[in-house]
C-alpha cells in the first residue's frame, strides 16, 4: 500500500487475469475549523533558573509538536482523553540528554475572550450558529528529569490534570507539584526504593537505576519489537548501522519517542552522530531537506501537509511498515552478516511471541487482580526490566559477533596528534579488518567503515573518550563465547527496603479554604517555598561536575568491580597470578587518584608525572 495507508486485505479483481485491486485507507486526526499558534510558558517551576538545570528556550516546541490551537467544535462534541507524549532534548553540547514527559489536553475558552479576527478564521463565511460551536485550545504540563522516569511521570501528570478536572481539593495541586519535586529523595543504594502516595487509590513509584554499563537512555525495546516485529526491527537495524536518512511516525507520542531512542541504542558501542530528533516539532521539519543522514521522529499527522523527499526513508510504527526512498529500493535485511543476523533473527521471533504472551497475561490479571500490594508494582517494574534487557541483549550480542577481533586492526599513534595522525586510516586498518569479515559480507563492511559513527568510535577507541566504561564493557562481551548472559541486573545488592512518603500536608495555608480550577491554571503564591533537601543538593553538585577534570572515573563502576572480582577469583588457585593480580590493583588505584593529586598539588605535578610515565613504561 502508498505510506501512511492501510489495506485491506481482499482482492476486489475476481477474475482470472488482470493485477490485483485492494482498498487502501489512511488513519487520520478529525482536523476541526483551527488557528495555529508559536506555543509559549505560561507559568513554570521553580519560578527561576536553577545553575544545575537550566530550562531550554525550546521546551514549549516539543510540548506541543503541532503547535498551540484554537479550534472550533460543534457544542455535541465530546472532550478528547488526554494524550501522553515524551521527548528527548540534547543540552550542554550535546554532552547531556533532558527526558520530557507531557501530558496534552484541551480546555474550553469563552467566546469574549476571543477577537473579531479571531472568530472570523474560525467560522468562514460567518453563517454559524454561536450556540452551536465551542472554542477550545489545546495546554500541556510537562515535567523535565535528566533521568527517563517516563511511566511515573505520566501517572503523575494525569493525577494533577484529573484534579483540575474534579470538584475541590483541601491541598492545592500546586502543593503536590512542589511536593515532589522538593521533598521527594531520588532512590539510591540506602534507599532503592521509593513510594510516593498522592491519594487514597493514587500512588507512584521510583526505583533506583540500574548501573549498566550502557549510555543511559529513554529507549523502549519493547514498544520496538511489538511494533515493528522481528523482520523490521532488522530492517532498521541495517538502516541505522549504513546512517540513512530515517522518518519514524505515529500517532502515538510516548511510543515514538521510545522507539527512536532504541534504534539510536541498538548500535551500540556506534553512537549516532548525525542530527537526531526523537520527537520533532512540525516547525523544524525541514530537517527532513538537510544533505546528511538523520533519524527524526514526526506525529503522523505530518503526511496531511506534507510529503518528505524522495530519498528518505519513512518507518510507519502504526502500521508496520518501512517505506524506502526511490534511492534506497536495494536495501535489504539480507545485507547484514548472515549467521550473526540468523541468531539475532531467531532470537527476537522467540522474544516477540513471549512479549505477545506477557501482555495477554498482564490484561488478564489487571482485570481480575486484586492484589494491589506494594510489592506488586515494584515486581512488576522489574520484570518489565528484565524483559528490556533481554531484547537490548540480543542486539547487543549481534554488534559483538559483527565487530569480533576489531582491536586487532587497530594502529599505535606513533608520533604527536596532527590532522594526518588523527585520520581514521592513520588509527585503523580499514582494508585489513574488511578482508577480515566473511567475503559475502564485503558490501555491508564496505559501507559501515565510511559511516561517521564508525570514524567516531575508531576516534574513542584511539584516545581519552568518555565512553571509555563502555566501550571496556564491549571489548568483553566480543571475547566473550556461547550462550552467558553479557547484560543481567545485579540482585547481589537488590534489597526491598523501600522509602514511604505522605501526600504534602496544607502546612501554610488558610485553614478550611478548598480550592477548585476552572482549568489548568496555577498561582504562584501557592507554591511551597522551601530550601531543596542537602541530600540533593549534593547529588546536584556530583551531577554537575564535580569530578576532578581529566580523571577517567570518579569511583569504580558496578562493572568494574564485578569484572575484578571475576579476575580475582580466576587468579587466587596461583601464587604466582595472585600476586600480579595484586600487583595490577595497587597500580590501578594509584592512577585513579593521580588526577586529584596533580591538582592538589601544582608544584610536584611534574615530578610526580614524570613518575607515572617510568611506570607505564615499566609495565
Amino acid at each position: 500500500p502508498p505510506h501512511a495507508f492501510c489495506m485491506i486485505n481482499k482482492n476486489l479483481n475476481k477474475g482470472l487475469v488482470g493485477a490485483d485491486i485492494f482498498i487502501c485507507y489512511k488513519k487520520s486526526m478529525n482536523r476541526p475549523s483551527l488557528i495555529t499558534y508559536k506555543p509559549g510558558i505560561l507559568s513554570r517551576y521553580p519560578h527561576q533558573d536553577q545553575d544545575s538545570f537550566p530550562l531550554p528556550m525550546s521546551v514549549p516546541l516539543f510540548c506541543l509538536p503541532m503547535g498551540a490551537t484554537l479550534e472550533l467544535w460543534p457544542v455535541s462534541a465530546s472532550q478528547p482523553d488526554p494524550v501522553f507524549s515524551t521527548f528527548v532534548l540534547t543540552v550542554s553540547d550535546a554532552a547531556q540528554k533532558v527526558y520530557g514527559s507531557a501530558v496534552t489536553f484541551y480546555e474550553r475558552v469563552p467566546p469574549d475572550k476571543l477577537t473579531s479576527e479571531q472568530l472570523k478564521k474560525l467560522d468562514p463565511g460567518g453563517q454559524g450558529d454561536v450556540a452551536a460551536f465551542t472554542y477550545n485550545t489545546n495546554k500541556c504540563i510537562c515535567l523535565l528529569s535528566r533521568w527517563p522516569f517516563f511511566d511515573t511521570f505520566e501517572k503523575f501528570l494525569l493525577f494533577i490534570y484529573n484534579m483540575s478536572c474534579e470538584g475541590s481539593h483541601s491541598v492545592p495541586i500546586e502543593r503536590y507539584i512542589s511536593h515532589l519535586l522538593e521533598e521527594v529523595p531520588f532512590p539510591s543504594v540506602q534507599r532503592p526504593r521509593i513510594l510516593l502516595q498522592l491519594s487514597p487509590d493514587d500512588r507512584i513509584i521510583f526505583t533506583q537505576p540500574e548501573d549498566l554499563p550502557l549510555p543511559r537512555s529513554g529507549a523502549g525495546f519493547r514498544q520496538l519489537l511489538m511494533n515493528l516485529g522481528s523482520e523490521n526491527c532488522l530492517m532498521l537495524l541495517l538502516c541505522v548501522l549504513t546512517e540513512q536518512k530515517l522518518l519514524v511516525h505515529s500517532l502515538r507520542p510516548d511510543v515514538l519517542t521510545a522507539v527512536a531512542e532504541a534504534a539510536s541504542m541498538i548500535i551500540f558501542p556506534f553512537k549516532w552522530q548525525c542530527p537526531y530528533i526523537p520527537l520533532c516539532p512540525i516547525s523544524l521539519v525541514e530537517l527532513l531537506h538537510a544533505p546528511l543522514p538523520f533519524l527524526i521522529g514526526v506525529d503522523s499527522r505530518f503526511f496531511d501537509l506534507s510529503e518528505p523527499p524522495r530519498d528518505v526513508i519513512c518507518v510507519d510504527l502504526d502500521t508496520n511498515i518501512i517505506t524506502l526512498g526511490e534511492s534506497k529500493l536495494n536495501i535489504h535485511p539480507s545485507f547484514l552478516p548472515k549467521k550473526p543476523t540468523r541468531v539475532l533473527r531467531n532470537c527476537l521471533d522467540r522474544l516477540h511471541q513471549k512479549l505477545h504472551l506477557l501482555l495477554q497475561s498482564a490484561t488478564t490479571q489487571s482485570s481480575n487482580n486484586t492484589d494491589h500490594s506494594i510489592d506488586n508494582d515494584f515486581q512488576l517494574k522489574r520484570k518489565e526490566l528484565n524483559f528490556e534487557l533481554e531484547i537490548q541483549e540480543a542486539f547487543l550480542r549481534f554488534m559483538a559477533t559483527i565487530l569480533r577481533g576489531y582491536r586487532n586492526y587497530l594502529l599505535p599513534i606513533i608520533k604527536a596528534p596532527t590532522v594526518g595522525t588523527t585520520d581514521t586510516n592513520s588509527l585503523f586498518n580499514l582494508k585489513a579488518f574488511t578482508l577480515s569479515r566473511d567475503r559475502s559480507d564485503t558490501k555491508f563492511f564496505g559501507l559501515v567503515v565510511k559511516t561517521q559513527m564508525f570514524i567516531r568510535f575508531i576516534e574513542e577507541r584511539s584516545f581519552v573518550s568518555d565512553m571509555d566504561a563502555g566501550l571496556a564493557f564491549f571489548d568483553e562481551c566480543t571475547e566473550k563465547d556461547g550462550e552467558g548472559r553479557l547484560l543481567d541486573l545485579d540482585e547481589s545488592h537488590h534489597s526491598e527496603r523501600t522509602v514511604f512518603i505522605m501526600p504534602p500536608e496544607p502546612t501554610g495555608l488558610p485553614s478550611n479554604t478548598t480550592y477548585t480550577y476552572q482549568g489548568f491554571t496555577l498561582n504562584p503564591l501557592l507554591f511551597s517555598h522551601k530550601e531543596p533537601k542537602s541530600l540533593l543538593k549534593a547529588a546536584t553538585r556530583l551531577s554537575g561536575g564535580g569530578m576532578a577534570p581529566g580523571s577517567p572515573m570518579a569511583r569504580r563502576t558496578k562493572h568494574e568491580i564485578k569484572s575484578a572480582q571475576k579476575l580475582a577469583k580466576k587468579y587466587a588457585s596461583s601464587p604466582e597470578l595472585w600476586a600480579k593480580c595484586l600487583l595490577g590493583t595497587c597500580y590501578s588505584l594509584w592512577f585513579i587518584h593521580l588526577p586529584s593529586f596533580v591538582l592538589m598539588s601544582q608544584t610536584k605535578a611534574p615530578g610526580t608525572l614524570r613518575n607515572a610515565q617510568e611506570l607505564l613504561v615499566r609495565i
